[in-house]
């Protein structure tokens, strides 16, 4: 047991986070805890190399072509869950972000949406909200989950402006993050909740819609808006590129199109702002000014081959210290997380490989790998931040014992990291000083070849298993 996570057991974290789901009948439920721990066994497989047998395969289908197996009610006792935890700490960031899962090579599946200019390509896309906790940067789960399907427009139709803002506020994709705030709803009395984005997120209706349900916000800037500052009215942009720095500090940051993480030299500056509704926006033309605060992240210590980096934040935190603006910078490189959600989602459990014949049916499977995806997320960030715990902590004695014998190792003295490692070393991962943290492609690779050693290790007879 690590951070309260029973991370070892697979049938126990199965029934932990699907016994409760109302499905319509509690053989369904059991069904589904059955099918998530064979799957927790086997994250990337297909369904038929995952369940085993002809008569578990068909009931897998079966279960998922039920009219009362959706995805909310596959995901709800997991969304609750993460909430409980939520309210149990004193700051929880709440890292919210769209992905497009691409089933376009899966012609015979129905009911999906066009995902990019190409009218050929098809797929969802998907909302997610990761709870973080700050303390420990460990992945608490999912707080939200919603695919939409994205309607086709009249060519031209996304240059229009004026066309644009008479489309209802709640038809429109910039509302899907609204959206999954307003679902989330208030935070508990003595919590104070997040919600991280990135620049996708700079709406005004999240500002709005943050401060009147309590919750707080540390979004990155998109749009250069009229802003109140103590001097007057003036431009978002330039005021906070004027600000003067009030700390440096080093990060660890990933650049855009690098995965890997560096350590950057960053200067922060703060100030306080008020952001006005926008006069041209119906729906946000009555709201009233919001009062905030504008953070700079910028580097000041540029290498010759890259690309500076700066960060342009808004925040309902307070920033009146440098240490405050410096947690705030620090808050944002979290962000990342979700990040490592969605290529474990996609990666490490194989989502846009799945070929159930209608949406319907998908979106449920969808569900149950996407709450699996956080599972293993947590395995890793846990080996990351805790590698030398036993590693019967994390995982099962029996694959404890075949991983021992594949590094010769003792089972009782192997840690959580030379476990890991293990895992990377089938997978193609060197581990060297200079190959950086274990990604989710490599874990994967290497999470699959594991699989077999444990089905060939189980196969064995009795007297030659280890242990």
């Amino acid at each position: 047991m690590v951070d309260g996570l029973a991370l070892a057991d697979r049938i126990g974290w199965a029934e932990g986070q699907f016994s409760s789901a109302m499905l319509g009948d509690r053989r369904r439920t059991r069904r589904l805890v059955r099918l998530a721990a064979q799957m927790a066994a086997d994250s990337g497989g297909t369904i038929p190399q995952q369940t085993g047998t002809m008569a578990a395969m068909k009931a897998a289908y079966r279960l998922f072509a039920e009219e009362d197996v959706t995805h909310e009610a596959i995901c709800r006792p997991h969304f609750e869950q993460t909430q409980e935890k939520a309210a149990q700490l004193p700051i929880v960031f709440l890292l919210q972000d769209t992905t497009t899962l691409d089933f376009t090579s899966h012609v015979h599946c129905e009911g999906l949406g066009p995902i990019g200019r190409d009218k050929r390509m098809r797929g969802l896309h998907q909302q997610n909200v990761l709870a973080v906790n700050v303390n420990s940067r460990l992945p608490l789960g999912l707080m939200y989950q919603r695919h939409h399907r994205r309607r086709s427009r009249p060519k031209g139709h996304g240059d229009n402006r004026a066309a644009s803002r008479r489309v209802p506020i709640e038809e429109r994709e910039s509302y899907w993050w609204i959206e999954a705030i307003k679902t989330i709803g208030s935070p508990p009395e003595g919590s104070k909740w997040v919600h991280v984005g990135d620049r996708g997120e700079d709406i005004f209706g999240v500002y709005d819609e943050s401060l009147r349900l309590g919750a707080d916000w540390l979004i990155r800037i998109s749009q250069d808006r009229r802003v109140e500052t103590p001097e007057g009215q003036g431009s978002l942009f330039s005021y906070a590129r004027s600000l003067p720095s009030v700390a440096n500090r080093n990060l660890q940051v990933r650049r855009k199109g690098n995965g890997a993480l560096e350590d950057v030299h960053l200067r922060v500056s703060a100030g306080c702002v008020t952001l006005m509704p926008s006069r041209y926006e119906p729906a946000y033309r009555n709201c009233a000014p919001i009062p905030c605060w504008v953070v700079r992240v910028w580097e000041d210590q540029l290498p010759t081959d890259a690309e500076p980096l700066e960060w342009l934040l808004c925040t309902s935190l307070s920033c009146e210290t440098s240490e405050e603006a410096v947690f705030v910078a620090k808050g944002y490189s979290y962000r990342w997380a979700i990040e490592e959600f969605h290529k474990c989602e996609k990666s490490g459990c194989q989502v846009e490989m799945r070929r159930l014949e209608h949406v319907d049916r998908l979106e449920p499977l969808i569900g149950l790998l996407s709450v699996l995806a956080v599972w293993l997320m947590q395995l890793k960030f846990v080996a990351r931040d805790k590698p030398d715990e036993e590693a019967t902590t994390l995982f099962d004695e029996f694959d404890v014992c075949v991983m021992a014998r594949y590094l010769r190792k003792s089972p009782q003295q192997l840690t959580v990291g030379e476990f890991w490692r293990g895992i990377g070393q089938l997978g193609g991962h060197p581990g060297r000083k200079g190959d950086g943290p274990l990604g989710w492609l490599r874990a994967w690779r290497g999470w699959q070849r594991f699989q077999l050693m444990i089905l060939g290790a189980s196969l064995t007879t009795e007297d030659e298993r280890c242990g």
